[in-house]
């Protein structure tokens, strides 16, 4: 719906795509905010990704706390588009880490999680825009 402005509102009847990205945005949400913590807070899992990556505690808490605030924005309907780019920049740098020691096929759930993500930043970053 269009403002007298002739803004577009975010919260207008959704097209039926977006209401699609909307549920892969939560089942996205849903798969980080299970997945995210395993490594940092289980001891054998921080282990095997400190040694096999070689990167310091701090880079594993703090990716851990940007995934942990990126879950909020994928089910912030405002927000989403923007946590789903920046999940797509994580999971690039877990591309580039698994490729750097040698390891393509186990970089493929990235790979996989990082279309999904390009695809709701495309699908979902439509919203509140001007039509032109």
């Amino acid at each position: 719906m269009e403002t007298s402005q002739g803004i577009v509102e975010p919260h207008a009847v959704l097209p039926p795509a977006s209401r699609g990205a909307r549920v892969v945005a939560v089942f996205l949400a849903i798969s980080y905010a299970v997945g995210a913590p395993v490594v940092a807070l289980l001891e054998y899992r921080y282990a095997v990704f400190s040694q096999r990556f070689g990167y310091p505690p701090w880079f594993i808490y703090s990716t851990t706390v940007v995934q942990a605030s990126c879950v909020v924005g994928l089910l912030v309907e405002r927000y989403s588009s923007r946590a789903a780019a920046a999940l797509s920049a994580i999971t690039l740098g877990a591309i580039a880490s698994h490729l750097r020691i040698g390891s393509p096929l186990t970089a493929m759930p990235a790979v996989l999680y990082t279309v999904v993500q390009v695809w709701l930043v495309r699908t979902l970053g439509r919203w509140g825009r001007r039509p032109r």
